[in-house]
């Protein structure tokens, strides 16, 4: 499954990605609150969905935007700041340079948009394969409880009726794709 869907992505045009990616900030805007708030997202690479315009639209609406960085298994998030310095991470992914902040901050936080290579409708969340993700959303308080509402990522085509679901595989309340947003029951 995340061959093929690999394969589909490599295959958008550039202006496809681009249109894509002004569509998903422009959806995006509509979750975040009206006051500054701390947001997640993912600096994405050329094949996913495109976030930074997504990143640029909350922090000109004032949002605190942290995103992450790979620390051997698991992720530290960190504060970006629009002229912030970035590096390329150990799977070449762009990473912040900075302190990170204490993951638990995360429950306080409006909207984690995070990576997914499909979702289904129940909400389960196809990632990479790595569980970095599951691993940082399993410590975050569910949205039903006053956590954040967590946010996939996906191209249009990738809310699809089932992906394959291991017992440490964390939910996700919603989808983000260039058409609108998915909400889950969950």
């Amino acid at each position: 499954m995340r061959t093929r869907i690999r394969a589909a992505r490599s295959a958008h045009s550039p202006e496809q990605r681009i249109a894509a990616a002004e569509a998903l900030a422009a959806h995006a805007e509509t979750l975040l609150p009206h006051g500054p708030a701390g947001i997640t997202c993912y600096l994405s690479l050329s094949v996913e969905p495109g976030t930074d315009q997504l990143i640029a639209m909350a922090q000109a609406a004032g949002h605190r935007v942290v995103v992450p960085r790979i620390d051997g298994k698991r992720l530290d998030w960190v504060g970006l700041r629009p002229d912030g310095s970035l590096r390329p991470g150990p799977m070449g992914i762009r990473e912040p340079v900075g302190d990170a902040i204490d993951p638990a901050d995360l429950d306080t936080f409006a909207v984690l948009f995070v990576p997914a290579t499909a979702v289904d409708h129940h909400g389960h969340r196809l990632g990479q394969g790595g569980g970095y993700y599951d691993r940082t959303l399993a410590h975050v308080r569910p949205h039903t409880d006053g956590g954040p509402l967590i946010v996939a990522v996906v191209f249009d085509g990738e809310v699809i009726d089932g992906v394959p679901v291991e017992r440490h595989d964390c939910r996700v309340d919603a989808a983000l794709t260039p058409s609108g947003i998915i909400r889950f029951d969950v």
